[in-house]
Order: C-alpha cells, then sequence, then structure tokens
C-alpha cells in the first residue's frame, strides 16, 4: 500500500501490484505544470476521509485505463459498497468557466472505471474561485477531449455525476444509488449515449430526486444529446407531486430550454415524468429532428398506479408544445405515458396487460448474476419491445442481426436487445466521440447485449449481482 496527496508535477503511473490510499487532496498538475496521471488496469484507489479526494487541475490529465476484466476502482476504505459520502470524490477541471485561467486542455480518458461512497463536501480553490462539491464524479469546465466509457458512479452522497461548463462525451454510464440526482447538469452540451440510472428504492421519499437534474445558466447553454437511457426511479408510490414533491424522471429547471432525447425509458418515478421547475421554458423542444431540440421516442410509466398530472410544469415555466406528449398510445414520436394501475405480474411470468405500467426480462426469466441483460425492457403495458414489423410494438426493434450484415445470428437470446456495429473503429461504443445522430438503436432504452454472453454492465461493476440491492428479481 501507499499513500498519495499533495500535487503531481510530472507524468506519472499508479500500478496495479500497490492499493493506493487518497491522504487529503491528490492533485494532478498545477498552473505551471500540465501533466498526466495514467492509472493501469486492475488499480484500486481508497479514502477513508471526508477530506480525501482527487483533483485534475486544469489542462492535466486522468487516463483511467481499466478494463471489464480489470476495472479501475476509486472506494472507501471498508470491505463494503453499502455507504455514502465516506471520502471526497474525483474532479476533472477544466478551462471553461474559470475567471481568467486559460490554455489547452489535455484528453482525459476514463474506460471500466467505478466510483465508489463519495460526495462528503470537498472545497475547491481554482483562479480564485471556489466551489464546493459533494459528487461521487465532477466534470466540470472539460471539453469534448474527456470521454468515459464504462463508468459506474454507485452510492453518491448527493450526485452521481456532477457535470457542468462543457461538452464532454459518455458512453455506458451506470449511475446507482445516488442520494439526489443521478445525472446533474448545467451548461452541458455534450453527449451521454447509453445510460443506466438506479434510484434507491424508499418508502417516504427521503432519498433521491430525480434521474435527469437539467439546467442552465441565464448566460450560459445546454443542449446535450441524451440516447438509450433507462432511468428506474423504483419508488413505491404514484403521487401528484406537491409544491414541493420533485421526484421526476426528469427534472427541467433553472431556465432550461433546450434537449436532444432519443430512445428513453422512465420508470417508477413517484411523482411522475417530469417536471419543468421555475425558470424552465420548454416550448421549443418538439418532435421535429433533428432539431436543433427533440423528445424522440421517449416512454414513461409507474407500475404503482396512475397518475393524473404525469408532467408538473411550475409557475413561471412554460410547458412542451402540443402534440410533444401523449398519454397511453403505444407508439410514436415525442414523450408517451403509459397510465398504468399496477402490477402487470399476476403470478410468476403471466402478464395482466391491461394494469401494468412496465416489465423488465428479469421480472420474466431468471438471468442470475447478468444484472445488464435483467434490466433490458420487455413490455410497457403489454406492448412489446420487439420487431420493428410489427406496427403495434414500441418503437425499438430486435432483429437478431447483431452486426448490420443482413444475417440472423445463431445463439440469441431472443430477450436480449442486440447491438447493431458501429462505422468507428474499435467497436460499437466508439461513436461516443461523434455527435451522434443515429442513435445506433435497437429497443427501448439503454440495456443492449448482441448475446447471452454480452452483458455490459456485468462483472466490472459493484451491488449488481443477484443478491444486491439493485437487481431486478423475477415476481414469485
Amino acid at each position: 500500500m501507499c499513500e498519495i496527496s499533495g500535487e503531481l508535477t510530472q507524468d506519472a503511473t499508479l500500478l496495479s501490484t500497490i492499493t493506493w490510499f487518497l491522504n487529503g487532496r491528490f492533485q494532478v498538475g498545477n498552473a505551471g505544470s500540465q501533466v498526466a496521471l495514467d492509472i493501469d488496469p486492475g488499480t484500486e484507489i481508497r479514502g477513508d476521509s471526508p477530506d480525501d479526494h482527487l483533483l485534475v487541475f486544469p489542462g492535466s490529465a486522468l487516463r483511467a485505463n481499466g478494463t471489464g476484466a480489470n476495472p479501475v476502482r476509486f472506494l472507501s476504505d471498508d470491505a463494503d459498497v453499502d455507504g455514502s459520502g465516506e471520502w471526497g470524490g474525483v474532479f476533472l477541471r477544466g478551462f471553461n468557466g474559470l475567471p481568467t485561467l486559460t490554455g489547452t486542455q489535455r484528453a482525459n480518458r476514463l474506460d471500466y472505471v467505478v466510483v465508489a461512497e463519495a460526495g462528503a463536501p470537498v472545497e475547491v480553490t481554482i483562479d480564485g474561485q471556489t466551489v464546493t462539491y459533494q459528487d461521487n464524479l465532477v466534470l466540470n469546465g472539460v471539453d469534448q477531449n474527456t470521454i468515459l466509457t464504462f463508468v459506474q458512479s454507485h452510492n453518491s452522497a448527493r450526485d452521481g455525476l456532477h457535470i457542468l461548463n462543457g461538452d464532454p462525451r459518455l458512453s455506458w454510464i451506470l449511475v446507482t444509488g445516488a442520494q439526489r440526482d443521478c445525472i446533474w447538469y448545467r451548461d452541458f452540451t455534450g453527449l451521454i449515449k447509453d445510460l443506466m440510472v438506479i434510484h434507491n428504492r424508499d418508502t417516504d421519499g427521503s432519498t433521491g430526486r430525480s434521474g435527469i437534474y437539467a439546467s442552465e445558466t441565464v448566460d450560459g447553454d445546454s443542449n446535450p444529446r441524451i440516447v438509450n437511457a433507462t432511468l428506474v426511479g423504483r419508488d413505491n408510490s404514484s403521487e401528484v407531486g406537491g409544491a414541493d414533491a420533485n421526484e421526476f424522471g426528469i427534472l427541467f429547471a433553472d431556465n432550461t430550454d433546450q434537449i436532444r432525447l432519443g430512445n428513453v425509458l422512465i420508470a417508477n418515478f413517484r411523482n411522475g415524468c417530469y417536471e419543468a421547475d421555475s425558470g424552465a421554458d420548454l416550448s421549443e423542444i418538439d418532435t421535429n429532428i433533428p432539431g436543433p431540440n427533440y423528445l424522440d421516442g421517449v416512454h414513461c410509466a409507474n407500475e404503482a398506479g396512475a397518475n393524473p398530472n404525469f408532467g408538473i410544469v411550475r409557475a413561471g415555466s412554460t410547458d412542451f408544445p402540443p402534440g410533444t406528449v401523449a398519454a397511453n398510445n403505444s407508439n410514436g414520436d415525442g414523450l408517451v405515458y403509459y397510465n398504468g394501475t399496477g402490477g402487470e405480474l399476476v403470478d410468476s411470468g403471466l402478464f395482466d396487460a391491461a394494469s401494468g405500467g412496465i416489465n423488465f426480462t428479469g421480472e420474466l426469466v431468471e438471468r442470475g448474476n447478468n444484472f445488464t441483460a435483467g434490466w433490458y425492457l420487455d413490455n410497457i403495458r403489454g406492448i412489446g419491445n420487439r420487431l420493428l414489423a410489427n406496427p403495434d410494438f414500441l418503437n425499438g426493434f430486435l432483429d437478431g442481426d447483431t452486426n448490420n450484415n443482413g444475417v440472423l445470428e445463431s445463439g440469441i437470446d431472443d430477450r436480449s436487445p442486440f447491438i447493431i456495429a458501429d462505422d468507428g473503429p474499435g467497436g460499437f461504443n466508439q461513436d461516443v466521440a461523434e455527435d451522434t445522430f443515429g442513435y445506433d438503436m435497437t429497443h427501448v432504452g439503454s440495456v443492449r447485449g448482441g448475446a447471452p454472453t454480452n452483458t455490459q454492465f456485468d462483472n466490472w461493476t459493484v451491488d449488481t449481482l443477484r443478491s444486491a440491492p439493485f437487481t431486478v428479481r423475477t415476481t414469485p
């Protein structure tokens, strides 16, 4: 083991043969030294104090080079992963939004990385600007040279991912157990593709807020593209939101007037699908693609019961234009609400399609420790999520052509989604580097796996095995 703290002023590598312990702030680079920190596959970095955190200074870079077999893990210093706020977090800072400091941003790259149990309040001052972070992973002021693929944020004391002042690119993101918002952003114009959000289950609204919190400043701009997303609230009731209630799939706040949402599933948030908070203006977000703003295939339901006001528009805010939101239709553009009145499974494996909201495949067929496949959407109120040829099914399709060569592949799992191969080098996730307009989607929601072995959030993530609280279990 080895303790690390202070400022890193030359390029360095953290080796997997050593367990690294943060001792207060460990800062990569400074105003006079722009350096890169590489982290080898399989490396563990641990914190055991609220002051412990990793800060990447503007112009420097973090390259966490995990793999599916050997992820990089930032954890607290104990044997479990069920705490939160036990250490500070990982903060990547770029030049955007700083008062005077300028420069060229180096490329941050996080591949197969887990950040867990952080979110203790940490005060950071750069260029005379002081902010307090309480989040697992912060991307502040970084540009599109910051790329995250296969990253999990688990049990953050506040937000799972906190993004502001930039346009980073994120793909295959899993957020489990955030105490407030799973994704929080402000003045963000980048990309999030293949996102899965699983909130804490609670009984009284005491934990969790929104799956995505969208905001912008008066002088700033937010217009991210978010595609192939599954947001699961896991709340135990369906209630019209009161004045202070804000457990919604998406909370549009703080001057928000743009977003590009494609192929999104919102499930079981207590107060509904979305809220337009004071100052949000959604009047220009319609169904016209390519935009600049649109909702394309956003599906929402709550298995705990119907909600006559599934979208809340607060005083001082403006709703979506007519025709963007529809209720109880089986398909189409915009946002569709399925007015579920109860659980779909009357007993193991049998549908009560007229009653229910949403079923995931893990509720129908036991998938063992295959977390990814378990959260794949099978059905919304009896409406399937399969072949494009069936006009009664959802705006997604499963045809078994996993590499888009016109041939149905053998050995497929007909209840899991299929990957259509991307054109980018190195595989399906590489188009995170592009402003993806072709969603490369074959289903509704985020979880894609071309075969039984293609389970993208399995094995390298934490707290996602069968005995963990964030899995889907077969209804007895």
